[in-house]
């Protein structure tokens, strides 16, 4: 099972003032390190860091149509760029020990998601002093391996979780995950009540513990109307508009928040992934579009992201939000 992961080099985090640019891409001088496999660091040269990701028609049409006459060929690779500068990004290799002791983040991508949706989110996180690790889930797009009865989610991340104590030896100090649309159901599934949760573009937390609940009224795949009821009264919205100034982000956040875009240009259920995972569905999928709307396919947004490309303007909100709302509550520094 390929898991992706992320840490900071040589213990360097970014300072506490750090900010995103208008860009989208955080700015600040720490370094991350890319560990693309779990067990089975990179190779190669370190000077280029990209994102092996590949998408499986084959895959996507099982799941989305129940289509099992598709080859197995019919796939793309991508070699993604990760969204933080070159000179902050450097490929793991066994000359870049991990860290012995750290706050521990997962992340949970969605049904026909990738390890490397939230890639954007991890690279800020590892900047900013977290080991971060991102599993690729029976349900990935990717079809790394086939389907077996048995793996599943919970089999997966409890093996992840053995792997970093047991094997890799590292020391958790706290554990937090996040999960986009199915993935929320991971994010409320694992871990005690001692974790901090994320839940983005699906269902909303309802366990006695921290959690961040973001959603937006554009959502066209998990919309509102099928979660308002699960919005328990003891989270507390927050405004979009106080969210972006970056001195109200160093207040105390709610220990229950919750964000809900409420625009007219609101993100779509795809808009808060990375950049560079969407693009890789706009090249490779977009003149399959018109084929799955008129036999009724969902398309999960995709339709809505290929007008708005969003996922820049999106993270700006986004990735300082999650990170500042996990530092305070996970009290990493």
């Amino acid at each position: 099972v390929p898991v992706a992961m992320w840490h900071p080099v040589d213990g360097e985090a970014m300072p506490a003032s750090s900010s995103t640019g208008t860009s989208g891409s955080p700015t600040g001088g720490g370094r991350t390190a890319l560990l693309p496999f779990l067990g089975s660091p990179a190779s190669g040269d370190d000077s280029v860091v990209t994102y092996n990701h590949r998408i499986s028609v084959k895959k996507i049409g099982e799941l989305l149509a129940g289509w099992d006459f598709l080859p197995s060929f019919a796939r793309s690779d991508f070699a993604l760029r990760p969204t933080l500068s070159a000179d902050r990004v450097v490929s793991g290799s066994d000359s870049i020990p991990l860290p012995r002791s750290g706050p521990v983040v997962l992340l949970a991508h969605g049904y026909l998601g990738s390890r490397f949706d939230l890639s954007h989110l991890a690279e800020e996180l590892a900047a900013q002093g977290f080991i971060v690790c991102s599993a690729e889930y029976p349900e990935s797009l990717a079809a790394s391996y086939p389907r077996t009865q048995g793996l599943d989610r919970t089999v997966i991340t409890n093996r992840l979780l053995d792997t970093l104590r047991h094997e890799w030896n590292v020391e958790a100090r706290g554990y937090g995950i996040v999960g986009h649309s199915l993935g929320c159901g991971t994010v409320i599934n694992t871990g005690d009540d001692g974790w901090a949760r994320v839940c983005i573009a699906g269902m909303p937390s309802q366990r006695n513990s921290p959690a961040l609940f973001i959603s937006s009224v554009n959502d066209g795949a998990v919309s509102l109307g099928r979660i308002r009821g699960a919005l328990g009264s003891d989270y507390v919205l927050l405004d979009e508009g106080k969210v972006r100034d970056e001195t109200a982000l160093l207040s105390k956040l709610p220990s229950k928040s919750a964000l809900i875009f409420d625009r007219p240009d609101a993100p779509n259920h795809i808009s808060f992934l990375a950049e560079g995972t969407n693009d890789a569905m706009i090249q490779l999928l977009s003149p399959l579009l018109p084929v799955a709307q008129s036999l009724g396919i969902p398309v999960l947004d995709f339709d809505k992201y290929q007008k708005s490309r969003d996922s820049r303007q999106t993270a700006e909100v986004v990735i300082p939000l999650v990170t500042s709302y996990l530092k305070q509550i996970m009290a990493v520094p």
